[in-house]
């Protein structure tokens, strides 16, 4: 039994540091989309459109190789901590906003802005590439907000059965361990810049070979 146990936990240790580097890749990427646009409204260069459009696209093959290990990692938190689902009336209020209104943000505006650029116009491309950013980073931020409880508990009293329950949303919600988030930003920020870096030098190399 204890050996099923740890080779569990090595499955679930993979798992999330495998998802863990795609979305701060998506992080960065949604704040490099609204830099773009913002520059290509005020200064009318396409140029900017056009990376925007580029980045874009990784962008989006980016979302779902985060979502692919994100619900593998559903099913290995299930495995490995089954005591833990006593916290579920806790942690499930972030994890469901994190699903329902900042994915759903995130994706649906992404849809928008690959492929509504022209019904959309100048201003709501923008505003697209704005709401990309904002469910990204909200994203990232209720997710924070669920370790930072993990780790400091706050906000919950014991109910029936010794089941946690949810005394203050606020207080899981603004837990002081979320400050944390800033160091996330930062990360996703720092692997996009290593990201375009890579991309950047790539371009430079092939255009040595010809």
């Amino acid at each position: 039994m204890g050996q099923a146990v740890d080779v569990h936990r090595l499955h679930f240790a993979f798992t999330i540091t495998f998802h863990y580097i795609f979305p701060q890749l998506t992080m960065g990427l949604a704040l490099l989309l609204v830099y773009l646009k913002t520059k290509a409204l005020r200064t009318g260069d396409e140029h900017y459109n056009r990376a925007a459009r580029f980045w874009a696209r990784i962008f989006g093959i980016n979302l779902p190789s985060a979502l692919s290990p994100a619900s593998r990692w559903n099913f290995s938190s299930g495995r490995t901590g089954r005591r833990f689902k006593t916290a579920g009336g806790v942690i499930g209020q972030t994890l469901a906003m994190e699903g329902v209104f900042s994915f759903f943000l995130e994706s649906s505006f992404l849809g928008l802005f690959l492929f509504g650029e022209k019904k959309l116009g100048r201003m709501g491309h923008w505003w697209s590439a704005f709401l990309v950013f904002l469910g990204s980073w909200l994203s990232g931020y209720l997710i924070v907000a669920t370790d930072a409880w993990m780790q400091h508990p706050t906000g919950y009293r014991f109910g029936v059965n010794g089941a946690i329950e949810l005394s203050s949303f606020w207080d899981l919600l603004l837990n002081k361990w979320g400050a944390v988030a800033v160091r996330t930003y930062d990360a996703g920020r720092r692997a996009n810049r290593l990201l375009r870096h890579g991309r950047g030098r790539g371009f430079l190399f092939a255009d040595e070979a010809r």
